[in-house]
Order: C-alpha cells, then sequence, then structure tokens
C-alpha cells in the first residue's frame, strides 16, 4: 500500500492521542499511530463528510497498514463504501482507495479538534471522546450520568 498522509497542521492533535501519557495507565490513548488514524478515519466516514488533504503533508509508510490486515480492511471498506463500487478495491485504484481514507482521517481529525474544544479541561482527550459519543448517542438510551458512564470504562 503506498504510504498514508495526513496534514502537518494537524499534527499536535495526533501528539495528543498518540504521544501524551494517559496519568491513570502510564500510556497514550492510541498506543499506535496507525489505530489513531484508523479511528480518525471511521469517525470521519461516521459524520458523511471527506476534507482534502491541504498544506504541508506527514506520511506514515503504508507497509504498516500493509502489515496488519484489519487497519488494510479498514482502507478498503471505507473506499468500498464511499465509493458503491468494488472496482476501488483493484491493485490500480489503490492511489484512490487510500485517497478516500485520508480525507476522512482529516474529517475525523477535525472532529475530534471540535470535541476537544468542548472539553478544554481534558489534555488528554478521554473524557472529550467519550462525552462525544454519549452525546451522539453511542452508549444507547441510558439513565446513567456521564460520571457513571466513564466509571464503567477502563484504559
Amino acid at each position: 500500500m503506498r504510504n498514508v498522509r495526513r496534514p502537518e497542521s494537524l499534527e499536535p492533535l495526533v501528539k495528543r492521542f498518540t504521544d501524551a501519557q494517559h496519568p491513570v495507565t502510564g500510556r497514550p490513548m492510541f498506543a499506535t499511530l496507525r489505530e489513531f488514524l484508523c479511528f480518525a478515519a471511521v469517525l470521519g466516514f461516521g459524520t458523511g463528510k471527506r476534507i482534502a488533504l491541504d498544506g504541508k503533508l506527514i506520511e506514515l509508510d503504508g507497509r504498516v497498514f500493509d502489515t496488519h490486515e484489519q487497519s488494510r480492511d479498514i482502507v478498503y471498506l471505507i473506499a468500498l463504501a464511499e465509493s458503491h463500487n468494488a472496482d476501488v478495491l483493484l491493485p490500480e485504484r489503490e492511489d484512490e482507495a487510500v485517497g478516500i481514507f485520508e480525507e476522512y482521517i482529516v474529517s475525523g481529525m477535525h472532529e475530534l479538534d471540535l470535541w476537544m474544544k468542548e472539553c478544554p479541561d481534558d489534555h488528554i482527550g478521554d473524557q472529550a471522546i467519550l462525552t462525544a459519543l454519549r452525546r451522539k448517542g453511542f452508549f444507547g438510551q441510558s439513565d446513567k450520568s456521564i460520571e457513571q458512564v466513564l466509571d464503567d470504562v477502563e484504559f
């Protein structure tokens, strides 16, 4: 797979989720950059918005995805779901498939940035993500407070 690109302008957000140590676990929220990019792409796909890459770009070696079956599957499933055409999975259309994935990464990162701005005291990002997911109904209908929901989550 070709290298996966992302805008350098969003790198502070990337670092927050892949470098900052969580105070409870002592580990970053996402163990690898690949995991974070897949999360961002799925989140972006969920918003239904693709955002074109612009400005200076940073690349992640595509072999990181090639050697991890689930991540590679996410790249191609997003491309397939977006294009509604199995031809996007052909080797000669790899650039298009990865390009779709990249645009959803940007969209998801923009969404994460909004969530972080809504929780300015959250320096790690876990509270912002969980609060937004609850607000958007991903935890189902519950009478539990956000604190109770967060208590049930382990890192």
